[in-house]
């Protein structure tokens, strides 16, 4: 260090020392996620992208970049290491590294949000992490069903990818209208229902998964030397056993039987979920709804209708929907327990196959009751 250099670092304050680093980290993380925005301006026509989208309170999360496509919805999440990112090895097998830096409060982050989105929004959103770091084990893997990839790969990796067909415009409206958001200046406008084919060798080909330690472990055991040893071993153990095994098993069987239809009808009176019965108005009044239509080709936006006065022993109300028979989508984070504050209305594409499932939640949580409902689609088209 030049004399110069070491006087100027003499007269810069302690706590400017300690600042210094914090400040540089924050603008590298900035200059990381401008680059990414700049690749996915580069999308061709027929995507939506979206920057710095943040989540309802009281969650203070911000999801970086959120893509919307013709085949697929993405949450991507930009971070920044400075060492190479490497798989965890032994106890440490179920994350990855980046020197002593664990990624797991990263990946967890990442799923959370999008699992987030797909409530808010009523569509599947799926989680990609871009790591820039010195290297990566691939340029694009998954782990733990969450995409990683290198900067380099993200547009491939949201161009190519081979899910259902999505209604671009519809999703567009509804992030506009749920979070106030508008599309990134420079990014093409959308085409609906149009697919955009990626160029190029290798079109459509996604990486392969990366097996897990489970996966692997689950090979090794289906060779036919390690099954064989495996099969040899059980016979002789049981072999040394059947005496005992024979003693016991005469003296327990039928105490055995009772305990496991015992067991199993425990269970099932945990897993039932009653229905609230008011002795007066009879089954409780489930969350109502009015549809109106959103536009051409673009669904009913359905805004909720507060049913009325709590039942004794409710607190509020958590909604969910489900379509063709599909799994149940929700779309309350909170419980509904203020009548002036509806959740955000949802967009649903065919009514006359949807139904309103609400969820009746006591003080500590608990689903105490459920009432469903079929979707009635009004009279006119849209």
């Amino acid at each position: 260090m030049s004399a110069e250099a070491l006087e100027d670092a003499r007269a810069m304050p302690p706590v400017a020392h300690r600042l210094e680093r914090p400040v540089e980290q924050w603008e590298q993380n900035g200059r990381a996620k401008q680059r990414v925005a700049g690749l996915l301006h580069g999308l061709p026509t027929g995507f939506v992208v979206f920057h710095d989208i943040g989540l309802p309170k009281p969650s203070r999360a911000t999801v970086d970049h959120l893509v919307i496509g013709p085949r697929n919805v993405w949450a991507v999440t930009t971070e920044l290491f400075d060492e190479p990112v490497v798989h965890g090895r032994g106890r440490n097998a179920d994350t990855l590294w980046s020197g002593k830096t664990p990624l797991r409060t990263v990946l967890d982050a990442a799923d959370w949000e999008a699992s987030a989105l797909s409530t808010l929004l009523g569509h599947q959103v799926e989680p990609v992490v871009c790591l820039v770091a010195p290297s990566l084990p691939e340029p694009a893997f998954d782990f733990h069903g969450i995409r990683i990839c290198r900067p380099e790969a993200l547009t491939r990796q949201v161009a190519t990818s081979t899910a259902d067909f999505v209604d671009v415009a519809s999703v567009t409206e509804a992030v506009e209208r749920t979070f106030g958001s508008e599309p990134a200046s420079a990014t093409a406008l959308p085409t609906l229902r149009t697919v955009v084919p990626p160029s190029g060798p290798g079109a459509y080909v996604v990486p392969p998964r990366r097996r897990s330690f489970g996966a692997r472990l689950h090979a090794i055991r289906r060779r036919p030397a390690v099954r064989a040893a495996a099969a040899i071993a059980v016979v002789a153990v049981l072999v040394a056993l059947l005496p005992a095994i024979v003693d016991v098993w005469t003296s327990v069987a039928d105490e055995g039987a009772d305990r496991i239809t015992a067991a199993i009808d425990d269970r099932a009176s945990e897993t039932a979920v009653p229905v609230l019965v008011d002795p007066v108005v009879g089954a409780p009044t489930p969350v109502g709804y009015e549809l109106t239509c959103g536009g051409p080709a673009a669904g009913w936006d359905a805004t909720w209708v507060w049913p009325g006065e709590l039942p004794e022993g409710v607190v509020g109300y958590t909604i969910r929907t489900r379509s063709n028979g599909g799994p149940p989508m929700l779309h309350t984070l909170m419980p509904w327990s203020d009548p002036a504050d509806a959740p955000p209305a949802v967009v649903v594409a065919d009514p006359s196959t949807t139904t309103v499932l609400t969820d009746f939640r006591s003080a500590d949580g608990r689903i105490v009751g459920t009432t469903a409902a079929p979707m009635f689609p009004p009279d006119e088209t849209c």
